[in-house]
């Protein structure tokens, strides 16, 4: 009988350590080396952006497999909003970012495509 519950104990600690993310004693959130960085640009309001890439797509959603609605050259100042998180990327020398810039280029002050952050600079 003592065994019995000898097993139902480490059974019921293995479930809580699964169950609960790991190890007693761990680090809940361990660094990681994984994480995006930071965005170049976050448009903190409504404003501008600066294009820092030779050539950038603009797209109809936040990732890269979003269709291209239109490319952009560097240099070029664009309206925009908001950094929000979106698809993951590789782009403008930043690997796994996801920081997506929404623009309006249609100068009508709503959004009508997104840009990485990666490759565009707050005016």
């Amino acid at each position: 009988m003592n065994k019995a519950k000898s097993v139902i104990a480490v059974g019921a600690t293995l479930l809580g350590c699964v169950t609960f993310g790991g190890v007693a004693g761990a680090a809940p959130n361990p660094p990681s080396d994984r994480q995006a960085p930071l965005p170049a640009a976050t448009c903190s309001d409504y404003g501008s952006v600066i294009v820092t890439a030779d050539t950038l797509r603009i797209r109809a959603g936040k990732g890269t497999n979003y269709d291209i609605l239109k490319t952009v050259k560097k240099g070029d100042k664009l309206s925009c909003y908001p950094v929000e998180t979106g698809g993951r990327y590789s782009a403008c020398g930043v690997t796994n970012a996801n920081g997506w810039i929404p623009i309006d280029f249609r100068g009508d002050i709503s959004w009508d495509g997104y840009v990485a952050s990666a490759c565009v600079k707050d005016a």
